[in-house]
């Protein structure tokens, strides 16, 4: 199986999502606009894929953004963005604007050039802007740049649960259904770094219902059977869900399971009604909590299929 690198992909929602706000952080006195996105972008020499690349347009003048996100500096970074600026200004054959926006707070200057020396003498240098975002934690808070929210946990010294109250509410701001469900689900997968998961599902509970509309959760799933994520998610949510009747724990358990399955194994209409309507004669929590793991679990639909007719059956017998 593929290794995700969930954290990696759920930041490029931010990339694809709210460039405008980045060019705003980059250019805050250039009235740059966005024109359109360039998805899946690879270079050659050796295949690389790079953050994400939007086209954008000033006085007539249309460019190439490129954005790079760095959970903190590395050495040979500056050395890859000179080999990404190079790379993308001859595939599009237009100028190319790179940027870095950095992630974990620290106090020395970021690096932010490539310099090719000859003895003393400066040969080659080749520089791009850099974003600490740590420098704005208090505009996203005040909400003039909400749509980060998400990055708060990451951007200040010690996060705690206040904290995660402040990005939700400034979540709840986002007017976009999608938006909103991929801004909850980044929440929750950058504050997985510094909070217990179960006590995560605990605490965003009430937004379980709008996360399942993330456009990345196909990989949120693939990511939590590969690390473990799933013991963490099923503990949260039945320990939410208990809270609430009898009755809609077991509705919500039987969703849960169904969109595993759709996730795992791309299940058509056509696939799925015969398993839901299994699954509505099963009652018991305890078999759906045994069924939703065999969900997560089974390598094949045939073999989760298998036990959901045992579950049945022995809810007949």
């Amino acid at each position: 199986m593929t290794k995700i690198n969930i954290f990696d992909r759920t930041l490029k929602i931010i990339a694809r999502n709210y460039v405008d706000l980045l060019l705003r952080l980059a250019f805050p006195d250039v009235p740059v606009r966005l024109v359109g996105t360039l998805e899946n972008v690879e270079l050659s020499l050796p295949v690389r894929a790079v953050d994400f690349v939007h086209r954008v347009e000033y006085q007539a003048q249309e460019y190439i953004l490129h954005l790079e996100f760095q959970l903190e500096h590395q050495v040979g970074f500056p050395r890859r963005m000179c080999g990404y600026y190079g790379a993308l200004t001859e595939q599009f054959e237009q100028p190319v604007m790179t940027l870095a926006l950095y992630l974990k707070p620290r106090r020395s200057p970021i690096p932010n050039e490539y310099v090719v020396t000859l003895g003393e003498q400066v040969v080659n240098r080749f520089t791009y802007p850099v974003i600490p975002l740590w420098n704005y934690v208090e505009e996203i808070r005040s909400g003039q740049y909400r749509e980060l929210a998400p990055l708060l946990t990451m951007l200040v010294r010690e996060p705690g649960p206040d904290l995660l109250r402040e990005e939700r509410e400034l979540i709840r701001q986002e007017p976009d259904e999608r938006k909103r469900a991929d801004l909850l689900a980044l929440a929750v997968t950058i504050a997985t770094r510094y909070f217990d998961k179960a006590f995560l599902w605990r605490f965003f509970r009430e937004e379980l219902e709008q996360m399942r509309e993330a456009t990345f959760i196909e990989d949120w799933i693939q990511e939590g059977i590969e690390q473990g994520l799933q013991q963490g998610l099923q503990q949260g949510l039945q320990q939410g869900l208990q809270q609430g009747q009898m009755e809609g724990t077991v509705r919500t358990q039987r969703e849960n399971i169904l969109q595993v399955l759709r996730a795992r194994f791309g299940l058509s209409q056509q696939r799925e009604k015969p398993l839901a309507d299994q699954l509505e004669t099963i009652d018991d929590l305890d078999a759906l909590r045994d069924l939703f793991n065999h969900a997560l679990l089974d390598v094949t639909l045939t073999d989760f299929s298998t036990q959901l007719e045992q579950a049945a059956d022995g809810r007949q017998s």
